[in-house]
Parts: structure tokens; sequence; C-alpha cells
């Protein structure tokens, strides 16, 4: 089997830990050299974004700053940004209707707290640029009286923008955590944030931690994608709808070296291909709605995840749903609009040419994989009848599951006994292998691992602000 995206994988996480390093190594210098500019209204803080130059440091002063809408659009340069920070880290409190927005490249923000605030749409926190940063802030309980009113806490409509060590804790309304935009929003990142005790609501679909749409969101094939990057987060008691933590709807996305504890749902490629699920850990402690890792489409990778005590299945793959023609007189199906017409999509595309290797499922109380998710689910308003074909499932390691690989029986009955499907490739796997045998992630055997560094369950004092988890 071939997985053609490696390659691309690379090449982006190259890119990134080159913009990173660019970064770190220049701020050091910025503070050496910057001209402080302190401010203590709304006024000053205008006035201060209006005039200052590439290296300069605003800073706000310590209090609560109510209703202020903060348009961050100086002008900086590459490898001389401007930097918006906090008199006391976590000391200048933004409430009320405050928001802020990245209008302008090269712009730096960190050290804020938004608490105990509302606004009515849109984005607490939003790139509309490239190249900014949010670091060392959170966002906790910003949430308007009515469930129904949406809108994000970050919205990412740039490129090339970074959210690093923030915490969010809280959310209650509807609409994603962290978006990213369907259109010209390429190779944004999210890594060590704190993401905890975002309260889970029945029946709410669209609450995610954190979704991924762009290129791919409509199964594009092709190498665009969204290029976005999950990693080194924590994920902890962080509900939300339920079903998705991270839902990926594009191409070319990378999830990483993730902890999630305790969190219903799961990691999920909703849609999308090229996407890569690599490192992390999923310890459900079983409770009710946990999942693993949950597969769609083509081209995935799911390789190396430690995934323990979930109750609906460790690794999921989904089965497709077929749309040549319709099958039965019921057949309604999933419907988009799409250049003006509505045009039926798949609920889900069909499992193929992807590859799970070196996946360790621990005391799953579902299967540890189950190939053929959702079967025939709502027959006959749908086709979900697309089994995975054409996958890798190579050294992967099941220890007391409820049942090690489950795969689904085609029904061979009219009419769909027409279909028929290419085998899956069965490699080097353990279905039953014994406890004893398998390190505990928490030991100190583990971190004699060569990889211990990159990959290790977080614990809060990893990730988020610095001045309080």
């Amino acid at each position: 089997m071939k997985i053609n995206h490696l390659n691309q994988v690379g090449f982006f996480l190259t890119f990134f830990l080159f913009f990173v390093l660019i970064f770190e190594s220049v701020q050091a210098n910025i503070l050496m050299k910057a001209n402080q500019i302190k401010v203590s209204t709304s006024a000053e803080l205008n006035a201060a974004i209006a005039s200052a130059k590439p290296a300069d440091v605003i800073i706000m002063k310590d209090g609560t700053w109510k209703d202020i809408d903060i348009k961050f659009n100086a002008k900086a340069s590459q490898g001389n940004p401007i930097i918006l920070r906090a008199e006391t880290p976590g000391k200048v409190i933004l409430a009320g209707a405050s928001k802020l927005t990245f209008a302008a490249p090269y712009l730096i923000t960190e050290g804020i707290l938004f608490t105990k605030g509302t606004i009515s749409k849109g984005a607490v926190v939003t790139f509309t640029s490239d190249y900014c940063q949010l670091k060392n802030t959170a966002i906790i309980d910003y949430n308007p009286a009515d469930f129904d009113t949406e809108y994000f806490w970050v919205n990412f409509k740039g490129n090339s923008n970074t959210v690093d060590h923030c915490k969010f804790q809280g959310k209650t309304n509807t609409g994603p955590l962290v978006c990213n935009n369907e259109t010209d929003s390429r190779y944004n990142k999210v890594t060590y944030c704190y993401f905890k005790d975002i309260p889970l609501k029945e029946k709410s679909n669209g609450r995610e931690i954190i979704k991924v749409v762009g290129y791919g969101h409509s199964d594009q094939p092709g190498g665009d994608g969204a290029f976005f990057t999950i990693e080194h987060n924590l994920f902890e008691h962080a509900d939300g709808e339920g079903v998705e933590i991270v839902s990926l709807k594009s191409n070319h996305n990378l999830v990483r070296y993730n902890t999630v504890t305790a969190s219903c749902g799961g990691l999920v490629n909703r849609r999308g291909s090229y996407n890569t699920f690599e490192g992390n850990f999923i310890f459900g402690e079983n409770k009710a709605r946990t999942l693993g890792i949950r597969i769609a489409n083509e081209n995935n990778m799911v390789i190396n995840n430690y995934i323990s005590d979930v109750v609906e299945g460790g690794i999921i793959l989904m089965t497709g749903e077929y749309l040549d023609k319709e099958l039965t007189k019921n057949y309604d199906g999933t419907k988009r609009l799409k250049s003006g017409k509505m045009v039926r999509e798949p609920s889900y595309g069909q499992v193929r040419n992807c590859l799970f290797e070196n996946n360790t499922l621990v005391n799953i109380v579902g299967s540890g994989i189950i190939i053929g998710g959702s079967y025939k689910k709502d027959w006959s308003n749908k086709q979900i009848v697309l089994l995975p074909e054409l996958n890798h499932f190579k050294n992967n390691t099941m220890v007391n599951c409820s049942k090690s690989i489950e795969t689904i029986i085609q029904d061979k009955n009219p009419p769909i006994d027409f279909l028929t499907f290419k085998p899956n490739v069965f490699e080097g796997n353990k279905p039953d292998e014994k406890i004893s045998n398998i390190v505990n992630p928490y030991s100190e055997e583990f971190k004699n691992n060569k990889d211990y560094v990159e990959r290790h369950p977080l614990t809060f004092k990893e990730v988020g602000t610095d001045w309080g988890n």
C-alpha cells in the first residue's frame, strides 16, 4: 500500500518549526531594544496601536477593561513584531463585550484574561491576518445568557497564526470553541493549550472543541488543505457536543502528542484526506460517550496512539455512503448548496488506503478496532453501505478489549448485493496481548523511551498559562 502524503506532512512540519524558531529567537532581543508604550485607557491603546513601530511593546495597565474592541492592526515587520501584553500576566481583565482582532501581520498578544463577558456573534479572538500569535492568555466563562447565541472563542481567518500556551475553560454556548475558516486559512496552529471543563450539552451538534474546516470539506482531492497543526494540548473534561472533540473537515492536517482525559467524544476525521493522528494519549476513564479515534475518507494515518478505558470503541473506521444511484425509494441523503445548486454529498466518505500502525488499545469497553462503523445506519433514508477497503493494519496491540477487532459483515441481500469490496491488509497485530507486556505511559519505564520528551501524557503543569491553571 502506498501512503503518498508523508513528504507533504514533513514539509509543513518543517515550515512550522522554522517559523517558531524565528519568533523565539527574536523575542528576547525585542524586549531588550523595544520602545515600551504604557496605556491605561481605550483611547491611549488605540493611539499606541496606530503609532507603534516594529519591535515596540504596548503594555496594558492592570485592571478591568470593559467593552473594549481591540483592533490590533499595528505595522510590524518580519523579525520585528509588535507585542501587546499585560502589565502583569493575568491581571489585565477584558470583560463585558470585549474582543480582540489581529488585523495586521507579525503581531503578538500575551498575558490577557477574558472572563465573565459575552459578545453577540463572531469570535472573542479573531485572526484576520497572517503570522500572529496569541500567547499565555486565557478565556474563562465568557458566555451569553442564551445557549443559542452562537460564537467562537477563537476563529482563524488568516494564515500561519499560532495560539500557544493558552487556557480555555467553561464554554457553555453553541458553536465550536476554536474554528479554522473554510477559505484562505492555512498553516495555523494550536499548541500547549489547556481545554478544561467544557460541559456536555445533549443533542447539540456543532460544539466541537476544535473544528478545522478548509479545502477537503467537500471531499475535494489534491494537494491543497488547511495544513492545521494541533499538538501538545491537554483536553480535560472537555465534553462539548459529546461526539467530536477535534473535528477535521479538510485535507492535510496534523493532530499529534495531545492528551485527552475523561472527555466525551474523540478525535475525529469527519471529512477530508491526508490527515495524521500521531502519538496521542486518550484516557476515557470509563466515562460514558468516550471513544478514541474515528476515521472517514481516504489516505489518512493513525499511528502510535495510546487509547484506554473508552466505552464506544478505540479506533473506528466509518462506513461510507453510496451515491451513484438511489437504492431505495425512501432515499433522501445529505444535501449541500454548491454553486447555487443543492447537491448530494456522502454522510461519510469511504475509508480507503489508510494506515493504522503501532496503536495500543487497552481496556476498551467496546471493540478495540471497528471496521465499518454505522453500517446501514438510517437505512433506507441514507445509503451508508460502503465498507472500508484497502487499509493497512500493522503492529497494533489490543489488551482486554470486549472484542479486539470487529469487522462488520456485508449484507448480501438486494438491493446492495452487487457491491464488492477489496480486502484490508493485516500484519503483525497482537489482538490478545497480556497487560503485563504493556508499558504504562505513566511509569518510569515509559520515561526511558527515546521519544518521551515529545510524546508523553501531559499534565496541567505543562500546558496553558504560566500564571494560573
